[in-house]
């Protein structure tokens, strides 16, 4: 597309909230675009299902009466560093193929940013199926994550430690909702779940619930989120509290891999995890460590963020490049990681700079659990 084309498109297209009256057509196109297989009321449930959901956080392009374009911004909050900050969540970018191509998409992530920053959200993120180019077009930055593939090759089974059941939401949930509070309290990257989030309906169709929990007489002592897929078994979550119950998760899944004659498995979880050291050692398993570069963050105000995370910060640190800043923030990359990429763009600190970006950002555990992906 021709630059001169693009401010045509844009002035012709305006991004405005959905009217109530469209909601049927929204949820139509939604399903004509995705083809999800619970169909229409997998799309109708995310408005339905959702007291989050407002007509502000979903904007629309209309041509000609017809709605042809939309996304979603989900309102929650997430762990930046340990800080829990307000997010907004950008999913279901979706414009008809008819009128793909006319810079649609792209005027509703411009609107998205004006009302996310004039509504006082923090932070954009988003996971992007295509390619990240369009997304840093628009000032967006990508947040690598790390994750694992394990080829399994033994398992000695070990009945020691709690017993692995069945998750049951009635004798479960709250004391589920409990561990996942004080587990994940300041680990960057992770959502913050208020009690509501566990009921509502994209929470639920995302499969928030575990699999399975770990118990004795004293209550819940762990849960693991699991599935099998195509490519083997995906490890979605996991919780522990400790050594023996982690074991005893590793010991579960192992089973039911060798019961059903699995021999992969993975996940968005660091190569490095207690969970994955642990089956790795038990399977004597061939480790893979994988990547994933589909997520993808906006800062709305980079000055309140380095305030809030930083606030000693000198004016050179605050200056570095915002996708670098993005990376120190969530913890990705420490200060000393990035020093030899500030030397290859030809950026140079202080000594007592250069000390300081150390000391103010140190490498974090980043994990975005995967049922909380929008």
């Amino acid at each position: 597309m021709g630059a001169s084309f693009l401010p045509q498109i844009m002035s012709r297209y305006q991004a405005r909230p959905i009217h109530e009256s469209e909601l049927d057509e929204l949820v139509d196109l939604l399903y004509l675009v995705h083809q999800h297989p619970q169909g229409h009321e997998r799309y109708r449930s995310y408005i339905d299902g959702d007291p989050t959901w407002c007509a502000q956080q979903t904007p629309v392009i209309v041509v000609d009466g017809r709605l042809v374009s939309t996304l979603r911004i989900w309102d929650r909050h997430v762990h930046l560093g340990a800080t829990p900050v307000r997010m907004g969540g950008i999913g279901g970018v979706t414009t008809h193929p008819d009128f793909r191509g006319r810079g649609l998409a792209s005027q509703l992530m411009e609107h998205a940013g004006d009302f996310m920053r004039s509504d006082g959200y923090e932070l954009g993120v988003l996971f992007t199926m295509i390619s990240a180019r369009f997304y840093r077009r628009l000032g967006w930055c990508r947040i690598p994550l790390t994750g694992f593939r394990a080829t399994l090759r033994r398992h000695h089974p070990d009945a020691a430690g709690p017993a692995v059941i069945p998750f049951v939401e009635s004798r479960d949930l709250e004391e589920t909702v409990a561990l996942y509070e004080r587990l994940n309290a300041g680990r960057s990257g992770t959502l913050l779940r208020p009690r509501p989030y566990w009921d509502y309906a994209p929470s639920r169709a995302r499969c928030v619930m575990p699999t399975v929990v770990a118990r004795d007489e004293t209550g819940l002592l762990g849960y693991l989120n699991w599935s099998i897929e195509s490519d083997g078994a995906r490890v979605s979550e996991v919780a522990w509290t400790s050594a023996p119950v982690l074991q005893a998760l590793v010991q579960h899944l192992l089973a039911e891999c060798d019961a059903r004659s699995v021999t992969e498995t993975r996940g968005e979880i660091p190569h490095n995890h207690p969970f994955v050291d642990a089956l790795i050692a038990t399977a004597e398993a061939d480790l893979q460590p994988t990547g994933d570069g589909s997520m993808m963050t906006l800062p709305l105000d980079m000055t309140s963020l380095i305030d809030r995370i930083a606030p000693e910060a000198t004016d050179a640190i605050r200056r570095l490049p915002t996708d670098l800043l993005c990376r120190l923030l969530f913890g990705e990359s420490s200060g000393r990681d990035v020093m030899p990429l500030l030397s290859t763009r030809g950026i140079e600190l202080g000594a007592q700079e250069a000390c300081q970006l150390e000391e103010l950002f140190p490498r974090r555990e980043l994990i975005f659990w995967s049922p909380d992906h929008f």
